[in-house]
């Protein structure tokens, strides 16, 4: 199959944290390679929470003509 390209453009993506509902979660911790979780913590209340294969702030990128 041919390579193909398009324009795209950056956008952050952050999670808010599940407790205080206010605080952004930043990686606290390296991902465990067997399970993939990755500890975060929340920058107001330090409420800690995993994800798996995730990390946030992450940067993503979406097509210049798509909806975010």
């Amino acid at each position: 199959m041919a390579e193909i390209k398009r324009e795209v453009r950056p956008v952050e993506v952050n999670y808010v944290c599940d407790a205080c509902e206010k605080g952004m979660m930043t990686k606290s911790g390296e991902m465990d390679m067997q399970t993939g979780e990755i500890e975060h913590s929340c920058l107001i209340c330090d409420h800690r929470q995993s994800f798996r294969w995730r990390s946030y702030p992450r940067i993503d990128y979406v097509g210049l003509d798509e909806r975010i």
